[in-house]
């Protein structure tokens, strides 16, 4: 048996040993906490398991056992993912794989293995989330993976914090490094590898379909639907309607999208043109929800017939999209088929809603319009997020004529409605107004609870224009906001009730914090890569100047930590040895013998061994190894030097 074998089959010290456990936990920690309860215990009973077995120094499980818990692992990971692959099925797969190699851990090479695999295990943590924190926690969990590597090369089998400062150390020469290559590195257009989703997770948010009580259930929804960068000028809040799902269809108790119209010949903007960059939150859809009437798209996006941005494929992660866009406009060349289907309302339903409507019938379009929003303004509505249940056939009737009181969903439904009736072509528009200024990061936050709807009429000569019936029941809706129209008994997210307060400003501070991040580390891809260098004069990353500025770079990079490296270490034997030394002499100082100005280091030892003449071996032992370390040709007597001094005790 050679001598590296028998290293390798030597008991393994315990302390190295948890702390590798350890390390292999709070590496597998975010992802095992995505999963259920019992499927974490199920993963993590293998290494509580070892860890007894070590504490007991009993043997290892018979490999049948081993194969037999993996299969068991594999089996209940694909029952409760339905596939071995995936963001949560590969990570349980992977987790399961890693605590079931802790019961065959038996020798160092296995102790590597572990450790390699839990570097890997690291990057689990960020398909459960990419914040900040996140990043946090994994540079702090590689220091502990590092650490306790580096406790199984010391003599004494302990786990020390002078290993985790050497590894802090190294880890923060390394940090230029790594900033160099983010920053300047070639980004690829797309992931490195990319790992399948499991079925896409259900999200809560704007639904292709509008009933009473759709949109007052989202203003319980506090959570981000998208954030907008505007670069240059900025509409006012009024206008700001993020435009989602036209619905076209009615059954008479709900909008469908339905029938989405024959694609629209042409358009011309009629107002100012806007340009921001959208970071849209995932929901699972191919809506981009951009402003009004967008006259520039992304990649990837088109228009649809009813002048809606979608994406060619669905919105699964945060993603960022520039636009241009129009708050007014005007549009030419609908067919009449088009026109028919959105005049199209069921029969015999709302007959005082129709009698109203028919009073309008001589009156030009844009009159009937006018008469309508007058009749919305006159009536004494009331806009509340608690209106009374419709529960009538003729549910527009008893809204208009009896409860008068709803939310954006109800007025827009009736108001389209009452077009209908009077022979305007009109559709109902789901989206989002207005939104949330952060002053802090300079952007708009525009959130689940500002959902809203409005209505779309079909005018000669100017084709489908923006009516909304909630200006005339709520105007301080569209002014002002959705806290600022209902009354205060109705019931709002804290958040939303009180913009003003300081938690609320807190939350918009961490939120632009977690803005940026998204923006600058995230989000930094190729696109934002040529943005920042061509701020340094590059236009192109494969020209001689971008290569050489990225060799030299490394290169003064590499001469400057060589040159601090050396002056470290020199420097490290002789902080180190000093520290000890003056660890020693408070020892003896203790019992009286202090050190004087004039006494060299074996002088000094002469006369403390006259007072302790029991430990006048310890005394000049550590004397003699000072002075080796700093005027012998023995510097390596360093370790020793610290083990004396930590073991001496004055008696």
């Amino acid at each position: 048996m050679t001598a590296q074998s028998a290293n390798y089959s030597a008991p393994m010290p315990l302390p190295p040993f948890y702390a590798l456990a350890v390390a292999v936990l709070a590496a597998l920690a975010p992802g095992l906490l995505a999963l259920p309860l019992w499927h974490t215990a199920l993963i993590i009973t293998p290494v509580l398991w070892r860890i007894w077995l070590g504490h007991r120094n009993a043997a290892l499980p018979h490999l049948v056992v081993r194969i037999g818990w993996a299969l068991l692992l594999f089996a209940f990971a694909f029952m409760q993912y339905h596939t071995l692959v995936g963001r949560e099925g590969g990570v349980a797969v992977l987790s399961s794989l890693i605590a079931v190699k802790f019961l065959e851990t038996k020798n160092h090479r296995d102790v590597r293995v572990l450790s390699l695999l839990a570097f890997f295990a690291c990057s689990t943590g960020f398909l459960v989330s990419q914040s900040p924190l996140m990043l946090v926690y994994t540079i702090v969990v590689v220091a502990m993976i590092c650490g306790q590597l580096a406790a199984w090369h010391r003599d004494d089998g302990k786990v020390d914090m002078s290993d985790l400062r050497r590894v802090g150390r190294m880890l923060l020469e390394a940090l230029p490094i790594a900033l160099i290559l983010f920053v300047l590195f070639p980004r690829l257009s797309g992931p490195l590898w990319h790992m399948p989703d499991n079925e896409p997770r259900v999200r809560t948010g704007l639904s292709d379909d509008m009933s009473p009580g759709s949109f007052s259930d989202l203003t319980q929804d506090d959570s981000v639907a998208f954030r907008v960068d505007f670069n240059g000028p900025t509409p006012p809040r009024s206008q700001m309607y993020w435009r989602g799902p036209v619905m076209s269809s009615f059954d008479g108790t709900t909008w469908h999208t339905g029938y989405a119209g024959d694609p629209t010949e042409s358009f011309e903007t009629a107002g100012s043109v806007y340009r921001y960059t959208m970071t849209l939150e995932p929901h699972q859809r191919t809506w981009l929800l951009a402003l009004d009437l967008p006259v520039q798209l992304p990649e990837n996006a088109r228009l649809s017939p009813t002048l809606q941005a979608l994406s060619r494929t669905p919105v699964t992660e945060r993603q960022r999209f520039a636009f241009a866009s129009s708050t007014h406009w005007r549009t030419q060349g609908d067919s009449e088929r088009s026109l028919a289907r959105n005049l199209a309302i069921p029969p015999n339903i709302n007959p005082q809603a129709r009698a109203l409507a028919a009073n309008w019938l001589r009156l030009p379009p844009a009159q009937r319009v006018a008469a309508a929003m007058r009749f919305l303004r006159d009536g004494h509505y009331q806009y509340t997020l608690a209106p009374p249940l419709l529960t009538s056939v003729n549910r527009i009737d008893q809204l208009l004529f009896e409860t008068r009181a709803g939310f954006c969903e109800h007025y827009a439904g009736a108001f389209t409605f009452l077009m209908r009736a009077a022979g305007v072509p009109a559709r109902v528009v789901g989206g989002y107004l207005g939104g949330e200024y952060n002053r802090t990061g300079n952007y708009w936050i525009i959130r689940q609870a500002s959902a809203h709807a409005w209505s779309e009429v079909w005018l000669p000569g100017q084709g489908w224009q923006r009516v909304d019936p909630t200006s005339m029941v709520a105007p301080d809706r569209i002014n002002r906001g959705l806290a600022e129209s209902v009354p205060s008994s109705d019931p709002l997210p804290f958040m939303l009730r009180d913009e003003d307060s300081t938690l609320a400003q807190l939350r918009l501070n961490w939120d632009a914090v977690m803005h940026g991040w998204d923006t600058w580390v995230v989000g930094y891809d190729a696109q934002r890569q040529m943005q920042v260098l061509n701020r340094l004069g590059i236009d192109n990353l494969l020209s001689p100047t971008f290569v050489g500025w990225l060799c030299g770079g490394f290169g003064v990079l590499l001469l400057i930590y060589l040159i601090a490296a050396s002056d470290w270490r020199r420097a490290r034997k002789i902080d180190a040895a000093q520290r000890h030394w003056q660890f020693f002499q408070k020892k003896l100082a203790k019992a009286g013998i202090s050190a004087r100005a004039s006494e060299g280091p074996l002088d000094f030892a002469r006369r403390a061994a006259l007072k302790l003449p029991a430990q006048q071996g310890e005394i000049f032992a550590i004397a003699s190894q000072y002075v080796a370390i700093r005027y012998g040709p023995t510097p390596d007597a360093l370790p020793g030097l610290i083990r004396a001094t930590r073991q001496f005790r004055v008696r």
